[in-house]
Order: C-alpha cells, then structure tokens, then sequence
C-alpha cells in the first residue's frame, strides 16, 4: 500500500522544518526529508523507525512545481505562514550574501569557501537590503528558493483547499493548532500525545538535543517573532507597507 505523504510548504525560513517535525511527531510517522529529493539525505530527517501509513515530507517549492518535484502521491499540503518582516530577520543570520556588485551578476557560481568569506564582507544592512529584495520582489541571486516573493509564493496555494498554519499562531496557541492539523488530517490523537508532541519538537529542547550539531543549530535559531521591530529601520518597515498592505490575507502592515 503506497503511503499517504503529507508535505509541509512554506517560504523559506518561515518554520518549515519544525512544523515538518511536529506534524511527524503529532502523526506517529517518519519525516523523510525534503520533497522532491527523496534519494538525498537531509539533516532533519527523524523518526524512521516508526511505523505508519503516513510520512512526512518538507517543501519551499512553488504552487507549480510541488506536483512535478516528486513521482510520489500527495496525500494532504499544510501550509506554513511566517510575517515577511520576521523572514527578513531570521534570513539575514542563514543565509550567505556577496557584495552588492557581485548580487546582482547573473548566473554567478562561487564556492562555498569562497561564499563564507565574502559573507564575513557584507554589512548588515547591505544583507537587510538582500534580503527585501528576496521578500518583496524574489532574489534568485540569493538563494534558487527565494526567486518568488513571499506574497508570490503562498497566494497561488491560499487559493486551494489546504491548511493554513500561522508561525505565530503556533508559538502562541500549540495545542490549538495542533488539533486543527490532526483534524485537517483524520488523525485522532490524545491530549497527553499532543503536549509530548509539542515539547519535544519545541526549539528550546531542539537546540539542547542538538548543541553539538552547528548547521541544524543555525536552522532552527530561536523560534521568536516580533524582532523586525528591533532589526528593521522605519523606510525598511514602510516598504511592506507600499507592497503588502493590499494584497495580504493575514498581516497587518
């Protein structure tokens, strides 16, 4: 019996990676890794050992590419949604960034020695600079999975019949969401299995159990929200607005 796969999408640095490990958790059922790339061994990738029609999988890729990515079925899609402002924020410490003359060369190709030492370059508000351009307009320059804006990359699925989760909603009310996705899913589960759930796959027990391993560490960071209102100036807080304001379902800019 094939198995039902459900994928866990989001814009990159939106909580992705944990939901993916939550919903896995909540479910019983392994997190194979990302979408698309099956044969690919990702960091994340837990819980092989249990048991279960269901598995778990992660995608940033867009309302048109999910489908073609994998030759396996989708069961359901949950869809992760973090405020723009905060993805700036999160983005500026994962992600590596070139000077300004070499961003914008097209079709540039470094190596990864050479991309780290060009980060260590770059100014903060150069990186802050970078990565609006990814948020609000897509910056393939960047990173491939940042060529769509944000608000490009969910409206094509808020059109659709899938779930639709709040990063911010999630950190505030757990247990509520959690329901709503064992719901959106036919799962039932108890209430003791639905907090265990949460406390393993909170950030904070994610960072102690892996203190020793660097680039999950930097994955995950610190599972806030808000901080764009320390870390953003106030023409970089407008320039959302400009852009947003009309046609976001979920924000307030």
């Amino acid at each position: 019996m094939a198995k039902r796969n459900i994928i866990i999408i989001g814009y990159p640095k939106s909580g992705t990676t944990w939901l993916s490990r939550l919903v896995a958790e909540l479910v019983s059922c392994p997190l194979q890794g990302d979408w698309g790339y099956e044969g690919i061994k990702a960091l994340y990738k837990e819980g092989t050992d249990r048991y279960s029609d269901y598995q778990v999988y992660k995608s940033h890729h867009s309302f048109n590419e999910l489908e073609k990515a994998s030759s396996l079925t989708i069961h359901k899609r949950i869809y992760i949604l973090r405020d723009p402002r905060d993805v700036v924020v999160s983005g500026l410490y994962y992600f590596r960034f070139l000077p300004k003359l070499l961003a914008i060369k097209e079709g540039l190709t470094l190596s990864p020695v050479l991309k780290k030492t060009y980060n260590k370059l770059v100014s903060k508000k150069e990186k802050k600079r970078q990565m609006i351009q990814a948020v609000l307009h897509g910056n393939n320059n960047l990173n491939s999975w940042l060529k769509l804006s944000w608000n490009n990359h969910y409206l094509p699925y808020h059109k659709e019949n899938i779930l639709f989760i709040k990063f911010e909603d999630l950190i505030d009310s757990p247990e509520t969401e959690c329901k709503k996705i064992l719901a959106y899913l036919g799962v039932s589960s108890s209430e003791d299995h639905i907090k265990k759930s949460i406390e393993k796959q909170s950030f904070q027990e994610r960072k102690k159990n892996n203190s020793n391993k660097k680039q999950l560490n930097k994955l995950l960071r610190k599972g806030i929200y808000g901080n764009w209102k320390k870390e953003l100036s106030k023409t970089e807080i407008s320039l959302f607005k400009e852009k947003l304001k009309e046609s976001n379902n979920f924000y307030t800019f």
